[in-house]
């Protein structure tokens, strides 16, 4: 007996086609579910009209009672001849109590098997055999074809600086399994394949690591693989400065993987989807892109260590025989070859430089190829990640649509079962706020517009948003280059955005941006510094050109003492660490490397606050204990600051993704030491607006406390202790705050990203409104006044467009209508005035001192304490 589409939830999927593909590959969609819904992948299917189909499911987090908390599924559907209208009622995700019957009748199988040397893999289309020592594989296709070509034998290509081949050293394999909610059966496979190499000469040893992810699933006849080069040594950073030329990147001449084949057959190919196919009669035949093919394609955006820019072709070549055949601007070619095999590349022009090469026995995709008189620098803890598509079938536009991929969405209320706080249930469509979001796809500067200014492609740059706002100190014509680094979670705004409207180039802005930060802007390294290892990259000094950084923040072109508090170097600091936006992305998307950016940047976060276990570092604090922005170790008190705010959203992502109470209890500790419910706010100096404005942004870190623990009906003494400081500082804000700009005098630079920032006094505001159980009218409407205040000022001034301003308002959307409109479920307890005195109060420093350091020698390392000099020394 199959499940009943009436169940317990019945939720309809809207699909999204591109209009000319006449079968759109599988989709891919989260939901995200009501706790106590399902708590067992039996009990639910995915319907069209009424009855089950194939549907790969894994779920993803779960709440504190183990019930899945977001589900995400990948499955088939063809293209409907009906209506779209009738589409968005075809499919079905239900849940019921009755536990469904599984089908017998298998259509389309995938299965592999394994040994110590090979895993062999096959679905109704091919079969892929993979080489457990070097990673070397091979694709059969099944198709029963009059050409004698049968199969492809798959190799990665990775040459060093002196153009040989560097040495596997180690090669490891591992297989995970999605299952078919459908059949007892595997709808997808992911074959992760990891390898270390060293480089062939001897005295500079670079030991480099690659990782090769296979994804299948059953009656696709496509296989993806992602490759991503990872330089895991430390950089040198010498003086702060983050330089290309590091003497600790790696330095490369080609990464490519080959598809060799033993008959000379026929070859098509194509080099945008617009153009027709064309046969290669005469090889050899190599298209390459040099660079983006933009107007501004030489921007010094592309400049290497030398400060030069390392290609002077514009757009794309083909070449054949030596003989140039044709040029254009960009290319994102599609190979058939014999009938029965595709291939493409991911963002081929975007990641310039790419090439395809076409022999007679031989098809070699370079994702970073073999270039005349220069070589590609990795610098340390960088990693750079290519995809390519490769499909057993005689259709040759069997991959188009890896190029628009299809796509399904849900209703917007779904959205409100998530315990990730995102304040959709009461957007409005045509709200001030929302007219001036919209600029970042419909103005001139527009966010894919800004990407064309600043030419921010390539395999370093692209995804990576242009930093325009930095260039207010500029004048002149040329291109000041300024990378943005994730500053307030871009990718967080992009996705909500996507969820408001469903419109695609949200998505697309947030999926490029998302991995270019996997990749670039986050320190992939064990070797350093431990406040550095795994951090995030800051974002390009105020109005200074990024030069030689790349997107490390520093350079040593840079001029000392540009502003005031000009640090003139430095590297990855607690004040930038978002995390949101990759635990959403991975939650929207399924994506691992996401969660493990969130994970990773949670335990450097934690490092930066709470420090290691040596007492030189216990040394340092004690000088550094009256710092701002930095722990005091001995009363244990936290900054109350935007980096304890970050440290806060890291742990809640975390706890959001992992369901470990223990991060809460963590989060729980960190409130409870930064501020307490009693306090005389007025003693927190917020008047000194420079150096204190970010106390709001830690009010709202403790507000997206209350709102996780709301979502689990939790209602502990540590959800009043938050609530309660929460009320106590919007009473202080209530009488003493104003727009920023009204006093313009007290600011260095007192432009509208102050005005942006306002939007985060609505958001605490409003917040406390709705947590003294909406008995404060008054700071709702004060709420009010700042949203409107924020709206109708942005929406008169001309820099209302740049980045920063666009991702704050993004960022900070949504809570005020929320929490005016929002039903009070559960009635909150009344404020108390008698808290406990704060722990950071009690005791002399000399009692603390002698508590910390006896803790500390009781459990010294001598190892310890030489290694975290060293780093430190050297």
């Amino acid at each position: 007996m199959n499940i009943d589409d009436h169940g317990t939830h019945s939720i309809p999927l809207e699909l999204h086609f591109s209009e000319n593909d006449a079968f759109a590959g599988y989709f891919s969609t989260s939901l995200p579910l009501p706790q106590g819904a399902l708590y067992d992948l039996q009990y639910c299917q995915l319907l069209c009209d009424s009855d089950p189909i194939s549907c790969g499911a894994r779920p993803l987090a779960t709440w504190p009672d183990k019930s899945i908390k977001w589900i995400h599924l990948t499955f088939f559907a063809p293209k409907s001849p009906f209506s779209q209208q009738l589409q968005k009622e075809q499919f079905k995700f239900v849940i019921s109590q009755r536990r469904a019957a599984k089908s017998l009748v298998i259509s389309n199988i995938l299965v592999y098997k394994q040994n110590d040397t090979l895993t062999e893999i096959q679905n109704s289309d091919y079969i892929l055999k993979l080489d457990h020592a070097d990673g070397q594989f091979s694709l059969a296709s099944k198709i029963q074809h009059k050409s004698e070509l049968s199969s492809l034998k798959g190799q990665l290509i990775f040459k060093d600086a002196s153009k040989l081949s560097c040495t596997i050293s180690s090669c490891k394999v591992s297989v995970q399994e999605t299952p078919d909610l459908r059949h007892d059966a595997i709808f997808a496979l992911q074959v992760n394949v990891e390898i270390d190499y060293v480089d062939t000469d001897p005295n500079s040893p670079s030991h480099i690591h690659v990782k090769n992810v296979f994804t299948l699933i059953a009656g696709q006849s496509a296989v993806k693989l992602d490759v991503t080069l990872h330089n895991p040594k430390s950089a040198v950073h010498s003086g702060g400065s983050w330089d290309l030329g590091d003497p600790n990147s790696f330095n490369f001449s080609e990464l490519s993987v080959n598809f060799d084949y033993n008959v000379v057959c026929p070859v098509d190919y194509r080099l945008t989807r617009d153009q027709e196919w064309q046969t290669a009669t005469v090889l050899p035949l190599i298209i390459t892109q040099h660079s983006s093919g933009g107007d501004n394609w030489q921007s010094p955006v592309h400049v290497d260590h030398q400060q030069k820019v390392p290609f002077d072709i514009k757009g794309y070549q083909v070449i054949q025989q030596d003989k140039l055949l044709e040029i254009g601007s960009r290319a994102s070619p599609h190979i058939h070859l014999a009938a029965k095999f595709c291939l493409s590349m991911g963002d081929f022009w975007q990641k310039f430089p790419s090439a395809m090469g076409i022999t007679q026995k031989r098809v070699s995709l370079g994702f970073l190829p073999e270039q005349t008189g220069s070589n590609y620098e990795l610098q340390g803890g960088e990693k750079s990640t290519h995809t390519l598509w490769v499909s057993a079938s005689e259709d040759k536009n069997a991959l188009d649509w890896t190029e628009n991929a299809p796509r399904a969405t849900t209703n917007i209320a779904q959205y409100a079962n998530s315990d990730m706080p995102l304040y959709t249930e009461y957007a409005r469509s045509d709200s001030e706020l929302q007219q001036l979001i919209n600029n970042g796809l419909l103005s001139s500067n527009n966010f894919f517009e800004k990407r064309e200014q600043l030419d921010e492609y390539g395999w370093r740059n692209f995804g990576d948003l242009y930093a325009d706002h930095e260039t207010a100190e500029h004048d002149g014509d040329a291109i000041f280059v300024s990378h943005y680094n994730n500053q307030y979670d871009p990718i967080y705004g992009f996705l909500r955005q996507f969820i408001l409207s469903g419109d695609r180039r949200w998505f697309t802005l947030a999926d490029d941006l998302a991995k270019h930060v996997k990749d670039i802007d986050i320190y992939h390294t064990l070797d350093d510094k431990s406040e550095y290892n795994g951090g995030m990259f800051w974002h390009t000094d105020h109005y200074l050109q990024a030069y030689t950084s790349s997107h490390r923040s520093y350079s040593k072109h840079q001029g000392k003492g540009a502003y005031q508090d000009h640090a003139g170097g430095g590297g990855p600091g607690g004040q930038h660490c978002y995390t949101t936006g990759l635990a959403l992305y991975h939650l929207l998307t399924g994506d691992e490397e996401a969660k493990q950016a969130v994970l990773t940047l949670t335990k450097w976060i934690t490092y930066v606050y709470e420090g290691g276990n040596t007492c030189l570092e216990l040394l340092l604090a004690l000088k550094n204990r009256n710092v701002l922005g930095l722990k005091n170790h001995f009363s244990g008190q936290y900054p109350l600051d935007r980096g304890t705010a970050n440290y806060l959203n890291a742990l809640l992502d975390s706890y959001i993704i992992t369901s470990d109470a223990a991060i809460l209890l963590n989060v729980e500790h960190i409130i409870y030491h930064t501020v307490h419910p009693n306090e005389d706010v007025s003693t927190r100096n917020l008047e000194n607006v420079e150096e204190t404005w970010f106390y709001t942004v830690f009010l709202q870190s403790v507000v997206r406390y209350l709102d996780i623990k709301r979502a689990a009906h939790d209602y502990n003494s540590a959800f009043y202790y938050a609530r309660d400081c929460l009320l106590n500082y919007a009473q202080w804000m209530q009488v003493n705050e104003y727009m920023y700009l009204d006093k313009p005098d007290i600011l260095e630079y007192p432009n509208d990203t102050w005005t942006a920032q306002d939007l985060r006094k609505a958001h605490v505001l409003a917040a406390a409104y709705f947590y003294s159980n909406k008995a404060q009218k008054q700071y709702l409407t004060k709420a009010l006044y700042f949203e409107n205040q924020v709206a109708s000022r942005l929406a008169l001034s001309e820099t209302k467009t740049f980045t920063r301003i666009m991702v704050l308002l993004m960022q900070n959307d949504g809570p005020t209508n929320y929490f005016k409109h929002a039903d009070l479920t559960h009635t909150f307890m009344r404020a108390e005035s008698n808290w406990s005195a704060p722990s950071y109060e009690k005791g002399s420093l000399t009692t603390r001192l002698l508590k910390a350091f006896s803790t500390r020698l009781l459990k010294i390392s001598l190892a310890d304490e030489v290694n975290w000099l060293k780093k430190r020394l050297r």
